[in-house]
């Protein structure tokens, strides 16, 4: 029989009660481990995939279809994200070059290589948007139809090539990085409705992985990039490693996969540059980043539960092979 007692007091009713509170939050706790354990757990090494730059390629002196080939017949890499610069292929108003896109295009299609195209002002490698000298100084609704024109005419060219996977619509467009316009929701609004328009591919979206919130670029997106940057560097601090676990990561991609699949646009694979490539001697270009930097980056992006990696620095890798230091390609071909 239960006892009412005064202030102080427990009855067994109350006890009852707590006792089903704890029950639910132990149940929910396990319920929630299993959740991450089965679906976000280390599930075999991730599937490895590679941006590869042109311009970042010419400028470290490469022949960039010697590199391309070399990624997918040495290194046997069978996804790429490729940048699509838009003042590469529009030099001149309303004249587009298109002859090293429908290389790698091509050749990738001969392999069966999947393509995630770029496209926008702003894509991967600094300065980040690649506006062309003739649109610099147009007006402002001006330019934004310029930028909606070559963006219908790369789409339109390439929408037929089974090589060609996915779009991707701006480089972390949100993240304020670059020599660039200010970020725009609405006109990035317009861009991503414009690929809707003419093509069924699914569209991706990037944001930095350490900076930028998450859930607000899945939401629009089929597939949501995010980058991966271990070691970073400013001036206050010198070089610094990001203070943070996989189970950062792991939570995130949680709430972001209820709208878009999560993968890794940009893991860190070459070294974070504070000065340029041409200055640094032989002993800092080997010791700038190391196969043991590599092998740690891919176990920290597979420990956060992520199944699909691009990497981002294999030019750097194949200009270090040429120079007689194939370590971090000869790593790559494993």
């Amino acid at each position: 029989m239960a006892s009412y007692g005064g202030r102080g007091e427990t009855t067994n009713i109350d006890m009852r009660q707590r006792d089903w509170v704890w029950f639910l939050i132990f149940g929910l706790l396990l319920m929630t481990g299993l959740f991450f354990y089965f679906v976000f757990g280390r599930s075999g090494e991730p599937q490895i995939g590679a941006t590869f730059s042109t311009i970042y390629s010419e400028k470290l002196g490469l022949d960039l279809r010697e590199v391309f080939l070399a990624a997918l017949d040495d290194l046997k890499i069978k996804k790429f994200r490729i940048p699509v610069y838009w003042s590469e292929i529009e030099p001149e108003q309303g004249k587009f070059v298109w002859d090293d896109l429908d290389f790698i295009v091509a050749e990738a299609g001969k392999r069966d290589a999947e393509l995630t195209l770029v496209i926008g002002r702003k894509v991967p490698r600094w300065p980040e948007c690649f506006i062309p000298d003739w649109a610099e100084g147009l007006e402002y609704n001006q330019a934004e139809a310029a930028v909606l024109k070559m963006e219908r005419e790369v789409v339109n060219r390439y929408k037929e090539s089974p090589a060609v996977v996915a779009w991707q619509v701006e480089n972390e467009p949100f993240f304020p990085f670059g020599v660039c316009p200010a970020p725009n929701k609405d006109f990035f609004s317009k861009e991503v409705d414009l690929v809707k328009s003419l093509d069924k591919r699914p569209i991706m979206i990037t944001v930095s992985g350490e900076m930028d919130p998450w859930i607000l670029s899945a939401i629009p997106a089929d597939i949501l990039g995010i980058s991966m940057y271990r070691m970073s560097w400013n001036q206050a601090l010198g070089f610094f490693p990001y203070p943070l676990s996989p189970a950062f990561y792991r939570l995130r991609a949680l709430a972001s996969g209820i709208f878009a699949k999560v993968t890794v646009s940009e893991l860190q694979a070459e070294p974070w540059f504070t000065k340029p490539i041409e200055e640094l001697t032989a002993s800092e270009r080997a010791e700038a980043f190391t196969v043991e930097d590599l092998v740690e980056n891919l176990e920290f992006a597979s420990d956060a539960g992520f199944s699909e990696v691009y990497l981002w620095g294999i030019e750097w890798w194949y200009v270090e092979k040429l120079a007689g230091r194939p370590e971090l390609w000869k790593a790559g071909k494993q």
